[in-house]
């Protein structure tokens, strides 16, 4: 029973179809494969390379927080594409420009761009007062300024083409300046969304399906996994709720945030409420950020990059400022009311409660490792987390809510509370995303394993159900993934070749030959045209050059008439140049100098040593020059069929010259002889030594009946001399059904033409009156006219070469007709017509071409 099983199971299994790796899709994670933090991603498609954000881990100090550039070949990138200014996903992009043998080109937004500058520029000098002494700096301050204006900024819905790579940016959630990325590498559209939001907040636009184009890979975050945020309208109630506690029993708030990002989304919900409740102004809100003045610049700059909620707020705020005709609310939403920037802690003065947003947001260092520091022993205070933490950070560890702080051993008393404003997509929305997208393959990064492995549970559990099946991967860090997509290949033709009437159907049999197209195939941005050689500068942009190729050879034995002979024998009827005819008729002997029939006493005239003796054409492309010295010279325009040609006359040429007819032939040239005899006789002995060529070569010009005798000679090779025979009747054309006259040709039509045609137009056949004889009188009229049918038929074959309209082969009961004018085959057993024909076929290839 087992082996049943098995061996259906084997049946039952289709064997795969090998796969051109050409064809393939190279996915490989650097960074942020089953890991948050230090996003980086290569994509590879028919030799065009993308890499997707270059981050830094904010866990990891020195080279550690680093992706694993090593691990890929940098120089052989194209593009990179960094989809928003977070450390994790931007952070190392100075090191790939300033260390590495990165060649490729960077694009972002321009919001990103803007603010990319001022953020990586902090985050190094916070590296460089850093009290952690093992902290290693893998670039520095002037490195990122020298390779800043390397990069690229675009507008969202534009599209870019770079080295047949089309790159398109959609807005993405997140943050101010998040892109989405549609990469399209010949055909095949990838989509990357990043870090992305699908939810409504106070200043961003959420992100959007790309409309109107089919995705075939998505590569997605999976941050929450399959968790659910809380909505939003509670979160904030929440949220509130615990900030007032605090305040209430007279502590501080801490909340550890991002200098940009989800702060400044903060900041409009808390400036909102305290408008709204008089009873806490009295509390004030610092913004602690080295960053805080040129941050707010940039969300004032790019208002129109933000939803209409804060574009409203903007025109409402400037009309209020023009009605009361002062600056106040030039900044429009981002001029707060209630919020305090706070550049440096040495300013603050820690008296009484307030609300603190410090960064950086994972508390590594900076002033909000400083605040929780100062704050943590006291149970006044409190600690609201609002982002995502990553593992391995204190913001991770603080929400353990432990004892102890173990990195400062210091005790921890205050409380700790997380509310997600991380503008990351909850497990729903990223669901309801994909789906909307029905890419057939769906890629996961930037998620910690477990959240990203209920993800993909979840994904193929739904997929179970579908028809076409969802391919959904999930690679670790330098895991390589490779998908194949097979696709057709399509030319459009262009040029003269498009004016070529295409067939209106498909060949109904395999008796019917297809029409076939011939030119040159060119390929340009993976886009495929077909044309004509003489349409290549015009439609390709690209010019023809012709090779001309020449080979020269000293042949001192072979004269010239040896040397066209052996062409001859080889390649059939060769053409001699006008150049040779116009030596003949100057007077020139033809056979040259090393004939050796010309007597030694007749050569009194010197030619010139370079003189061409005789030239020739063989096969219609390569040309074959006979010198006085011996030199033969070979040119032709070089192209793969005509280098082979030359090729085989450079073999016979060689041949010839090693022949024993060469050798006789040049030792004819010797006035004395071996042979014992003086005088007469030894002058009738050289003679008697002189090598004669026939007249003709009867393999350059056949006549008719040779060739009709070398087929016979075939036929009766295979079928028997006594079953093939010659057939003298002639297979006459059918007649009108009409005019019961025979089809004209395009021979007769041209015959009719010249004849003289009477008033009407019409030929004299055509006017000629009906017979009105007896029955008797018309058989034999009949008779008559088969004759002179016959007769007619027989003079358009003599007239075409054609000795006999065919052949007759004879096998026990099986005949079948060779008709030679087509070299048609006719026959009642198809097996036996099958045999002839094969014969016939292999030879025309000997005799070819057979006839003209």
């Amino acid at each position: 029973m087992a082996s049943k099983r098995k061996a259906s199971a084997m049946a039952a299994a289709a064997p795969e179809e090998p796969v051109d790796p050409a064809d393939e899709l190279m996915f490989l994670c650097l960074g942020g494969g089953n890991e948050v933090g230090r996003s980086c991603h290569i994509i590879q498609y028919k030799g065009k390379t993308v890499m997707l954000d270059a981050g830094q881990h904010p866990a990891y100090d020195g080279l550690a927080a680093l992706p694993f550039f090593d691990d890929f070949d940098l120089s052989t990138v194209d593009v990179l594409l960094i989809s928003h200014f977070h450390i994790d996903h931007a952070a190392s992009l100075p090191y790939v420009l300033a260390k590495t043998n990165f060649r490729g080109r960077v694009f972002m937004t321009h919001p990103t761009k803007a603010i990319y500058k001022w953020l990586i520029q902090d985050s190094v000098r916070v590296g460089n007062t850093s009290s952690n002494p093992t902290t290693q700096l893998v670039y520095t301050e002037q490195d990122h300024l020298n390779t800043f204006p390397m990069i690229e900024a675009i507008d969202y819905h534009t599209t870019h083409t770079i080295s047949s790579i089309r790159i398109t940016p959609y807005p993405a959630g997140h943050v101010l300046g998040a892109a989405m990325f549609l990469i399209e590498i010949a055909g095949l559209n990838i989509l990357f969304t990043g870090d992305y939001s699908r939810e409504q907040d106070r200043h961003l636009v959420s992100a959007e399906v790309p409309k109107g184009v089919r995705v075939d890979v998505l590569i997605t975050e999976s941050t929450y996994g399959i968790a659910s945020h809380v909505p939003r309208l509670e979160r904030e109630q929440a949220l509130m709720k615990s900030i007032t506690g605090v305040l209430n029993r007279g502590g501080r708030v801490l909340m550890p945030v991002f200098a940009l990002g989800r702060a400044q989304e903060l900041l409009l919900i808390l400036d909102e409420y305290w408008g709204k409740h008089r009873d806490y102004q009295r509390y004030p809100i610092y913004y602690a950020s080295n960053l805080a003045r040129k941050c707010m610049l940039v969300y004032q700059t790019y208002v129109g990059a933000m939803n209409d909620n804060i574009k409203r707020l903007f025109r409402e705020r400037m009309a209020e400022a023009e009605a009361s005709g002062d600056g106040a609310g030039k900044g429009g939403p981002w001029d707060f009311k209630f919020i305090r920037s706070l550049k440096s802690i040495d300013r603050f003065e820690d008296v009484g409660g307030c609300v603190m947003l410090a960064s950086p947001g994972m508390l590594q260092n900076g002033v909000s490792r400083e605040l929780l520091e100062r704050w943590a022993p006291s149970e006044k205070n409190g600690v609201i987390i609002t982002g995502y933490s990553v593992e391995g950070t204190m913001a991770k560890q603080i929400m353990q809510e432990p004892e102890q702080i173990q990195a400062v051993m210091i005790p921890r008393r205050c409380t700790v509370q997380e509310y997600s404003f991380a503008a990351h997509v909850d497990g729903t929305e990223n669901r309801e995303f994909i789906e909307e997208v029905s890419a057939p393959v769906v890629i996961l990064v930037h998620g910690e394993v477990h959240n990203m492995m209920r993800l993909k549970s979840k994904l193929l559990s739904l997929n179970a159900s579908k028809t076409d099946k969802v391919k959904v991967f999930s690679p670790r860090n330098c895991e390589e993934l490779r998908i194949p997509f097979k696709t057709d290949k399509t030319a459009k033709v262009v040029g003269k070749l498009a004016s070529i009437p295409q067939p209106m159907k498909l060949p109904a049999d395999d008796s019917e030959e297809p029409q076939l197209i011939t030119g040159v195939l060119v390929q340009n941005d993976f886009k495929m045209s077909l044309m004509a050689p003489e349409d290549l500068r015009e439609y390709a942009g690209l010019t023809t050059t012709t090779i001309a190729c020449k080979q020269r050879l000293k042949l001192s034995a072979a004269g010239v008439d040896l040397i066209k002979w052996g062409l001859e024998g080889t390649f059939g009827s060769i053409e001699e140049l006008p150049e040779a005819k116009q030596l003949s008729k100057n007077g020139t002997n033809g056979d040259g100098a090393d004939n050796g029939d010309t007597k030694m006493e007749d050569a009194d005239e010197e030619f010139p040593i370079d003189q061409v003796v005789a030239a020739y054409l063989v096969m219609g492309c390569v040309a074959v020059r006979y010198r006085s010295s011996g030199e033969v010279e070979l040119e032709w325009e070089g192209n793969m069929l005509n280098d082979g040609i030359a090729d085989a006359v450079m073999a016979v040429l060689l041949g010839i010259e090693s022949s024993p007819a060469a050798v006789k032939r040049s030792a004819t040239k010797h006035p004395h002889s071996h042979s014992h005899s003086h005088g007469q006789d030894a002058d009738a002995d050289a003679d008697t030594n002189i090598l004669t060529l026939p007249h003709r070569n009867l393999h350059a010009t056949l006549s008719p009946e040779e060739r009709l005798e070398r087929l016979m000679m075939f036929l009766e090779a295979q079928f028997g001399a006594d079953n093939v025979s010659p057939i003298a009747e002639p297979k006459l054309p059918p007649l009108s059904p009409t005019t019961k006259k025979p089809t004209p040709t395009t021979e007769d039509n041209n015959a009719n033409n010249n004849a003289n045609p009477n008033p009407n137009g019409e030929s004299a056949m055509d006017v000629s009156p009906p017979s009105s004889s007896s029955d008797n009188d018309n058989d034999n009229d009949s008779e008559d006219d088969q004759q002179k049918r016959q007769r007619a038929e027989l003079a358009r074959l003599h007239k075409l070469g054609i000795p006999v309209p065919g052949v007759r082969v004879k096998v026990d009961k099986m005949e079948a007709s060779v008709w030679l004018e087509a070299l048609e085959v006719e026959c009642g057993n198809r097996v036996f017509a099958d045999r002839v024909r094969a014969v016939v076929e292999r030879a025309v290839e000997v005799t070819a071409p057979l006839w003209g």
